[in-house]
C-alpha cells in the first residue's frame, strides 16, 4: 500500500530533526587559538580582534593577551569556559561573574585569565596567558 503524505505531514516530519540540528550547531563548537604558546578554546561566534595582541613581561610573570569580539551573551561565554577548561585539565582558581566577569585557571606553571564584558556592539572576550615561573 502506497501512502501519500501531505505538506502538513511532511512539515511535522522535518521540523523536529531540523530544530535539533540547529540547536546543536548553535550551542556547541569552538576553535583553538594559540596565546603565549598555549592552545585556548574560543567559542564559535567570537572572532579575533584586529588589534595586535599584547606581550607581557613582569618579574615572575610573562605571557601574552588576545582579544575577541562577538554577539554571544556574556553568560553563555562564561558557561562555555566553566565547562571547557576543566575538561582540558585546567584547574579553576578564581571566579568573579555577573553579566560577564573574570575566570582564572591554572595548569602546571601556566595561568589563563578569561575576561568577558558586554558592550554596545556585542561581547568582548580577553584571554591572558602567562607563565607563573614556579
Amino acid at each position: 500500500m502506497i501512502r501519500f503524505y501531505g505538506r502538513a505531514d511532511l512539515r511535522r516530519f522535518l521540523v523536529g530533526p531540523v530544530l535539533l540540528t540547529l540547536s546543536l550547531v548553535g550551542c556547541s563548537g569552538s576553535y583553538e587559538e594559540t596565546v603565549a604558546g598555549v592552545n585556548v578554546p574560543i567559542p564559535r561566534g567570537m572572532t579575533k580582534s584586529q588589534a595586535k595582541g599584547i606581550q607581557l613581561s613582569l618579574p615572575g610573570f610573562g605571557g601574552a593577551q588576545a582579544s575577541f569580539q562577538g554577539n554571544l551573551e556574556p553568560d553563555k561565554i562564561v558557561e562555555f569556559y566553566k565547562k571547557e577548561m576543566p575538561s582540558r585539565g585546567w584547574q579553576p582558581n578564581m571566579e568573579l561573574t555577573s553579566k560577564g566577569g573574570m575566570l582564572t585557571y591554572t595548569k602546571e606553571n601556566q595561568t589563563v585569565v578569561v575576561m568577558v564584558t558586554k558592550g554596545d556592539g556585542g561581547s568582548s572576550l580577553s584571554i591572558t596567558v602567562g607563565d607563573t615561573g614556579r
